[in-house]
């Protein structure tokens, strides 16, 4: 991790701090907490009143690193702070800090007979220990039951003070237990155990708290057997694991064909091995849904680790990795720092989605190249699997420094299904609400058939935007050039750039008018038509706003896989890996809405969101149906989804990106500058491009220009991209913003420190 953490500091161009702080979880964070110390212990200061009060507080309560100064305030109150604040002038007492974690870890009590207890056992047997806590007749029927241990004499017990029958049943129990635990072994009430407590026979300790248990089913012997093209796939992972030595494989399989199968396999040979592993999901959503699997074959060698989680959690997970406890680690873009003792595989599922990529804060570091380079350093096997690979991965294969695996066909009974796309501007006046009615149709069919539907719309609230019907004044966020996004729930105008918002239904700030209109539609609004077109149904919608809640996705996703609810609804989460085999209908509300960002990948996750989503439909044994809506119906992502044609499309987008020298032929840089001054950020953004110029040739150099969102958070942003060598690595990252940047300093104008400049490596923007 070390050497990771020095290759992402060079490699991302980010601070050796930053690269720390992305590895360790945020339990293991240092705070500084203030205590208060006696300046001369020996000294008796002539003190009065409530100085000499606080003064005897702090002595008697104190130990060798004094006392925490929250503890007195909290004790003195206001009254307190001001005494303190005198004794500390009068040099009696000091501040000073130490050091401990933000987060311990969760501890409980534990209890067993004190060493008192046990050496009076050792020497005079168990009637001893009462005899300073009972009367004489008590210790008289004590003595006659110990010295018989017929059971006509234990029945005598029942003429024993209730206390002493429980201290006696309590010498049964398993020690050391909790509290919980020795009154459920043992019977004893509140009262027995307060009484026994007060005799000093019991001591405690506090120690770390067991992880709570999962309640997931576990089943070793339910490792389903792999079908031919699997077990040709797995063949050479199993070899390169017994070879000890660095290999990365890309699994190209179509979407229902298996991938996880092999992953398990894979994984079990390197346990079996003495090996630890790395399971990567791109999505908080997908997690629960893969531990399931996984826990069913590996048990409690898995931690999951991911955002979520509270701090204690977090830490109590990797600490556990670190002591070897757990073999496994499951998690999003940030597990892959998780501390594996000997990682043997490395797995990432998905791995062409885009949040792997961290954007913000820094380091913006790629989960797929830093688990390369993790795998490259500890001389373990990565496999990378997806149904649609990115083109980055692919380019990789072609260069020789990835080989590929292929799974194409599906497994068992399902098979691909059939994909209709419907265009928009033919279906105009054949709409119902917002579905075409071949979309509604086979909705209302399935549900007849008691079959699911999955619906994917990628805009959350209830409309995109509001506009005045008289002037057509949009609203905006005061602090982003973007429009409010109409929340209907909590009535609410929302930016999901900074998280501004203020209640609807004010008058138009143009023209004062109050006629304004919600304009298209969001995941809120698409629910309430759903629920009117088909009312009997029952609908989940699955967005940022419906999942804020700690397992709020774990909780959705269950409901729907126990068939609670008929359709799921919501933004590209729905589109990612889930697998439900009675879904049997797809539909796509707007297909066109990744083209509405400019970017040179727009096509590329056109088509692996469309094509993701198609594959959660007939992954059971009926057949499924795919339902693309959009208005450009002629564009070529449509024809190669159409028909399931992965390499078409990858052939197409490569020969443009190739024309154009855009990854994954290049390697490509943004540099981004930000402040609140829209005059100064423009004028640092030409200074540092000028530099640039010294350095490279004008071709690899775009820029610079206003971001596509000018403002965010009151900040004006431009940005100047880069198109780097491919080959070029952590050492010429390091080298060249290096030199710009101490070329920047020495002849900056001192108004530019104003301005941040933020360099991502690798962006997908």
């Amino acid at each position: 991790l070390l050497k990771v953490i020095t290759w992402i500091h060079r490699f991302y161009f980010s601070s050796l701090g930053e690269a720390i702080q992305a590895v360790l979880p945020s339990g293991m964070n240092f705070v500084s907490e203030p205590r208060i110390k006696v300046i001369q212990p020996d000294l008796v200061p002539k003190l009065r009143g409530l100085e000499e009060k606080v003064y005897s507080f702090v002595v008697d309560h104190s130990s060798t690193d004094g006392i925490s100064l929250s503890e007195v305030s909290n004790f003195w109150k206001q009254s307190g702070e001001r005494a303190i604040q005198r004794l500390i002038k009068k040099k009696l007492l000091e501040i000073w800090h130490i050091p401990r974690l933000k987060t311990a870890p969760a501890t409980v009590s534990v209890y067993e007979w004190s060493d008192t207890v046990r050496t009076i056992v050792k020497k005079e047997g168990w009637v001893s220990v009462w005899k300073d806590h009972v009367p004489a007749s008590v210790l008289k029927k004590l003595e006659y039951m110990f010295s018989d241990s017929s059971d006509e004499h234990k029945e005598s017990s029942g003429k024993l003070p209730k206390w002493i029958q429980g201290g006696l049943r309590l010498i049964q129990a398993d020690m050391p237990a909790t509290k919980s635990r020795l009154m459920e072994q043992a019977g004893l009430t509140e009262y027995i155990w307060k009484k026994i407590r007060e005799t000093g026979l019991l001591s405690s300790q506090n120690v770390e708290k067991a992880p709570e248990e999962s309640g997931l089913p576990y089943n070793p012997d339910k490792i389903n057997q792999l079908n031919e093209e699997q077990q040709a796939v797995v063949e050479p992972v199993l070899k390169a694991l017994h070879e000890h030595s660095y290999k990365r494989f890309l699994l190209f399989g179509i979407t229902g064909s298996g991938k996880t199968e092999v992953y398990i396999h894979a994984l079990k040979e390197a346990l079996s091995l003495g090996k630890g592993g790395l399971v990567l999901v791109p999505e908080i959503a997908l997690t629960p849904q893969t531990v399931r699997r996984f826990y069913l074959i590996f048990g409690d060698q898995i931690a999951v680790l991911h955002s979520r989680l509270s701090d204690r959690e977090r830490l109590q997970a990797w600490s556990a990795l670190q002591k070897g406890e757990k073999k496994i680690a499951i998690g999003p873009r940030s597990a892959v720092f998780a501390p594996i003792q000997n990682p043997g595989i490395i797995i990432m599922d998905e791995e062409h989605d885009p949040s792997y990529k961290q954007e913000d804060p820094a380091p913006r570091y790629h989960a797929r190249e830093t688990a390369v380079m993790r795998a490259y350093y500890n001389n373990a096997v990565i496999i990378t699997g997806s149904a649609t690979p990115s083109l980055t991965s692919l380019q990789a294969v072609r260069s020789g420094k990835c080989e590929l695996l292929r799974l194409e066909n599906r497994h068992a009974l399902s098979r691909l299904p059939e994909v209709q796309v419907l265009d928009l501007k033919e279906y105009r006046y054949a709409m119902r609400g917002p579905l075409a009615v071949p979309l509604y149709l086979a909705i209302e069919e399935a549900l007849k058939k008691k079959e699911q539907v999955i619906l994917l719309h990628n805009r959350r609230g209830f409309s995109p935007f509001v506009q005045c019907n008289d002037c057509g004044e949009i609203p905006e966020c005061p602090h982003c050039s973007m429009s409010l996004t109409y929340h209907k729930i909590k009535h609410l105008l929302r930016c999901h750039y900074c998280g501004y918002s203020k209640k609807k239904g004010a008058p138009c700030a143009a023209c004062n008018s109050p006629n304004t209109e919600d304009m298209g539609s969001g995941t809120q609004r698409i629910e309430e038509s759903l629920a009117t077109l088909f009312p009997e149904a029952s609908i989940l919608r699955m967005d940022q706003d419906s999942t804020s809640g700690k397992g709020a996705h774990d909780t959705l996703l269950q409901a729907f896989a126990n068939r609670e609810a008929d359709i799921l609804m919501g933004t590209q989460i729905v589109a990612k890996g889930l697998d439900f085999p009675n879904v049997t209908v797809v539909g796509v509300i707007n297909s066109d809405t990744e083209l509405a960002f400019p970017s040179y990948r727009s096509s590329e996750r056109m088509y692996q969101l469309l094509s993701q989503v198609s594959g959660r439909s007939g992954r059971g044994s009926q057949p499924g149906f795919v339902y693309l809506q959009t208005r450009i119906p002629d564009h070529f992502t449509f024809l190669y989804t159409k028909k399931h044609d992965f390499s078409g499309f990858a052939k197409h987008e490569l020969k443009s990106r190739k024309a154009l020298n855009y990854p994954p032929f290049s390697r490509l840089v943004k540099v981004l500058f930000r402040s609140p001054n829209e005059q100064l950020t423009a004028q640092t953004a030409e200074f540092y491009t000028q530099i640039l110029h010294q350095l490279l040739p004008p071709e690899r150099i775009i820029g610079p220009a206003p971001s596509t969102i000018t403002r965010i958070k009151n900040h004006f942003c431009w940005e100047t991209h880069l198109k780097l060598p491919v080959e070029n690595g952590a050492g010429y990252m390091d080298r060249l913003f290096s030199k710009t940047f101490e070329l920047f300093e020495k002849s900056r104008h001192a108004s530019m420190h104003s301005v941040r400049i933020t360099v991502n490596i690798d962006t997908m923007n």
